[in-house]
């Protein structure tokens, strides 16, 4: 099971109606136990690319929404549909 799988399965778990969720920064590192210092301050590292946080997201069938990072609020959106990588 890979660090990542965790918040691949608590996407999915989510209510098909649910198009959009925004979790704070706190609320994915307990999911994954514990966000790499890099993702509290780089947008790259949010980016829906082929990277192995990426591929959870988008294989639970979500991307981060543009724009959807917020390092003030220390949050990150994720919108429904796969974007971005291959």
């Amino acid at each position: 099971m890979g660090k990542y799988d965790a918040l691949c399965d608590h996407l999915r778990s989510l209510s098909p109606t649910t198009l959009q969720v925004t979790l704070r920064f706190s609320e994915v590192d307990a999911i994954v136990g514990g966000l790499p210092a890099s993702a509290r301050r780089i947008r790259q590292w949010w980016a829906n690319d082929s990277k192995v946080e990426a591929r959870a997201w988008r294989a639970a069938g979500w991307h981060v929404d543009a724009g959807g990072v917020d390092f003030n609020a220390g949050t990150v959106t994720f919108a429904r549909g796969v974007v971005g990588g291959t």
